[in-house]
C-alpha cells in the first residue's frame, strides 16, 4: 500500500497502468457496471425516470435499496425489477435522515459505530425484506456507508455473515483494494468487487455525490464527464472493469451524467454483477 501511494504521488497514471495489468489477468474485454444506492425517499420519486432514460441508451443499473425504503417505494421498484434489473441487499434500516437545519438528507447508522450483532441483524433484515417485497433471494451485497467499514476485521466479519446467507459477492470496498489485489477477488470464500476510483484521483471513489450532490463540492458535472471519458479511453485500449455507482436523486436532471453513461456503453456493453461473475468466475484469484 505504501508503494501504491508513492506511485500515485509520482503520477496517477501509474496506478491506472497497474490496475489495467491486474484487469488483464481476469478479463478478456472491458466490462461496465452501473449501480445505484437509493438511500432516500427523494430517489423513489425520480428513479423510474432515471431508469427509463438509461434503458434507452442500453443500460440497466443494479439497485441497492435499504429495506425500509424498498417498502416505501415498492411500486416503482417492482416496476424496475420487471425490466430485468438486478437488486442486491443494502441492509434493512434507513441510513439517512432529513436534517431540518441543513435542509437536506444526512447520513446515519454507520456500521463501524454499531455492534457486530446489530450489523448482522440489519444484513439479515435487508435480505428478508428483499424477499418479501420483490421475491428476490439476494446473492450480492453493498455495505451502507461502506467507506467507514474497511478494517480487516470488519471485512472478515462481513464475509462470515454473508456466507451464512449463501451470498456469492459483495461490492463494498474502496478502489485501493483493486490496485492492491485484483478488480475481482475472492476472500474468506466470498467474491469482492471494489468500486472504481476517479481517474485523476485513483484512491477516491467515483460517485455522484462528489460531482453533483455535495453542498461544498468543488467538482462539476463537466469534471464528471471528463473523468469518465478518461476511463473510457483506457477501457477502449485494454480490458478494464468499470464499477461505478451513484444516487438517482443526484443526477436525475443532469445531462452530463447521461452523456457520460452513453460514452461508456458505446465502448463496452453494460452488465450486471451476476453477469460479470458468470463470465469471469474461473479466473478469479483467491486471497485466503
Amino acid at each position: 500500500m505504501l508503494l501504491l501511494k508513492i506511485l500515485n504521488r509520482i503520477d496517477p497514471n501509474l496506478i491506472w497502468a497497474l490496475y489495467a495489468k491486474r484487469c488483464k489477468k481476469v478479463l478478456d474485454r472491458s466490462y461496465f457496471i452501473l449501480s445505484f444506492d437509493c438511500d432516500t425517499e427523494e430517489d423513489i420519486s425520480v428513479v423510474w425516470d432515471v431508469h427509463s432514460k438509461l434503458q434507452d441508451i442500453g443500460i440497466t443499473p443494479v439497485y441497492a435499496v435499504p429495506g425500509a425504503l424498498l417498502k416505501k417505494g415498492h411500486k416503482v421498484y417492482k416496476r424496475i425489477q420487471k425490466t430485468g434489473a438486478e437488486f442486491i441487499n443494502h441492509g434493512g434500516r434507513e441510513h439517512t435522515y432529513f436534517d431540518k437545519t441543513l435542509s437536506r438528507h444526512a447520513s446515519c447508522f454507520f456500521y463501524d459505530q454499531e455492534s457486530y450483532s446489530t450489523v448482522k441483524e440489519d444484513i439479515f433484515l435487508g435480505h428478508k425484506i428483499l424477499k418479501d417485497v420483490l421475491g428476490v433471494t439476494a446473492n450480492g451485497w453493498r455495505t451502507p456507508h461502506f467507506g467507514t467499514f474497511q478494517k480487516p476485521e470488519d471485512l472478515e466479519f462481513l464475509c462470515s455473515v454473508l456466507k451464512e446467507l449463501d451470498y456469492k459477492f459483495s461490492t463494498s470496498t474502496s478502489p485501493q483494494m483493486a490496485y492492491q489485489y485484483d478488480p475481482i477477488y475472492k476472500t474468506h470464500s466470498l467474491i469482492e468487487i471494489p468500486v472504481t476510483g476517479i481517474f485523476s484521483e485513483p484512491f477516491n471513489i467515483m460517485d455522484t455525490w462528489a460531482y453533483f450532490g455535495a453542498p461544498d463540492r468543488v467538482k462539476t458535472p463537466e469534471d464528471y464527464l471528463v473523468d469518465v471519458n478518461s476511463i473510457k479511453k483506457l477501457a477502449s485500449e485494454t480490458p478494464l472493469l468499470i464499477n461505478i455507482y451513484g444516487d438517482p436523486s443526484h443526477i436525475h436532471d443532469q445531462p452530463k451524467f447521461f452523456q457520460a453513461m452513453k460514452n461508456l456503453v458505446d465502448i463496452t456493453p453494460n452488465v450486471s454483477y451476476s453477469h460479470l461473475l458468470k463470465d469471469t468466475y474461473g479466473k478469479i484469484r483467491s486471497l485466503r
